[in-house]
């Protein structure tokens, strides 16, 4: 009992230390310059907005499309360790398609700001967004 205690307590370490070793360099993003050198503005330009709005589906599409990456890799895995097992090859499936709806959404999200710009024009976006 002893000895479980001990390997587990190892494991959880280990998945700490890793889970920060990979964090880590996301702080580094937080010491950016504040734009004008001054305390943070508000979003009262649509042109702030915008930006906003394209970081966060950039970094929501990066995200969702390295975790459907790894699930389709487990989907291969298991397909390769299923042995003919029914039960296996048809978890496999499952992650293998909800791994291609998660490359999907990846890709939505990278391009819904071009698209919901496009459709919605005007001229509030034309000077902040020249390549959409």
């Amino acid at each position: 009992m002893h000895k479980l205690k001990i390997i587990m307590s190892t494991r959880l370490v280990a998945k700490g230390l890793g889970l920060a070793s990979i964090l880590l360099p996301l702080a580094a993003l937080a010491q950016g310059p504040i734009p004008g050198g001054g305390a943070p503005t508000r979003l009262t330009d649509p042109c702030r907005v915008l930006e906003l709005v394209r970081v966060i589906t950039s970094w929501f599409g990066i995200l969702v499309f390295i975790i459907a990456i790894i699930a389709i890799l487990y989907a291969g895995f298991l397909f390769l360790t299923a042995g003919g097992n029914e039960e296996t090859l048809k978890k496999a499936r499952q992650v293998l398609i909800w791994g291609l709806i998660g490359i999907a959404v990846a890709l939505f999200a990278m391009s819904a700001i071009p698209f919901v710009v496009s459709v919605i024009g005007g001229t509030a976006f034309s000077s902040c967004a020249p390549g959409i």
